[in-house]
């Protein structure tokens, strides 16, 4: 609020009132919004929203001490943000991720249930489409709750003692961005498969389906998972990682796919 503020002050004398001068200073906020809306203040889109709203509060309502009067209610009101934000109720950083990973987990399960299903599924080019819509979706909050969670420990006093637990944790979940793309291109795998009217064995959608089961099992597990969880889960994807490749070539093309994403989970499931 304080950017558009002082950018509409400054313009006003030069600009004046009216429609052409709310578009020029709302054309330069934005402009300076962008240049310096970097890190913890300017993430997201509502730092440059709310800079080019208060310019054009500020000319189109303007009179002697409007630009004041706003300044101190912006600076009233980011303090309490701060205080109560930051100081007194900061987010828990461990939950957001978690929150975060179990959207991903849930639409990476989907695909994967789908897959399992076999010849008999339909898995079109729209499905794989809805697919990778709903998998980006869900990646995009992982990367907003990965910044937040970065920033709560380095900033809230209350969270500064979790910064070595939060920053192993969002490392380990950085492993989702793999974890997708490899379910995602093993859809579009099993439907160019589909297209090409090329048979996969039973076995292998035994694996799709192993892994469909894995994921699930994690998402019906408590959070932190414990020990025994993950080397139960670890051990059954490890071993199917580690069968020979098929000699059908169909087969072979999917099989590594299989043991890729197989091999991500493992990695997520192990932190590194």
């Amino acid at each position: 609020m304080l950017l558009g503020i002082g950018v509409s002050e400054l313009l006003h004398p030069l600009v004046g009132n009216g429609a052409v001068a709310i578009g020029v200073v709302v054309l330069v906020t934005l402009f300076a919004a962008v240049a310096l809306g970097v890190g913890f203040v300017g993430e997201g889109m509502m730092f440059v929203n709310q800079a080019a709203a208060s310019a054009v509060l500020v000319i189109a309502l303007h009179k002697a001490g409007t630009g004041g009067e706003r300044a101190i209610d912006a600076l009233i009101g980011g303090a309490v943000a701060l205080a109560i934000g930051v100081g007194l109720f900061p987010v828990e950083p461990l939950k957001l991720l978690w929150a975060a990973e179990t959207g991903v987990l849930k639409a990476v399960a989907e695909i994967l249930e789908r897959d399992s299903g076999g010849a008999g599924e339909e898995r079109g080019m729209d499905w794989v489409l809805r697919a990778s819509h709903e998998i980006h979706a869900r990646l995009t909050t992982l990367t907003q709750a990965r910044g937040t969670a970065r920033t709560v420990v380095r900033v809230a006093p209350r969270r500064l003692k979790m910064r070595p637990i939060v920053e192993a944790e969002e490392r380990r979940v950085a492993r989702l961005y793999l974890l997708a793309s490899g379910v995602l291109a093993l859809a579009r795998t099993e439907m160019d498969l589909d297209d090409l009217e090329l048979d996969t064995s039973g076995r292998l959608q035994q694996g799709i389906d192993t892994l469909a089961r894995a994921v699930r099992e994690l998402l019906a597990t408590a959070r932190p998972w414990s020990r025994a969880d993950v080397l139960e889960l670890r051990a059954g994807l490890q071993a199917l990682g580690a069968e020979p490749l098929p000699p059908a070539h169909a087969d072979a093309v999917l099989a590594v796919s299989v043991k890729r994403i197989a091999g991500d989970v493992v990695r997520l499931l192990s932190g590194g």
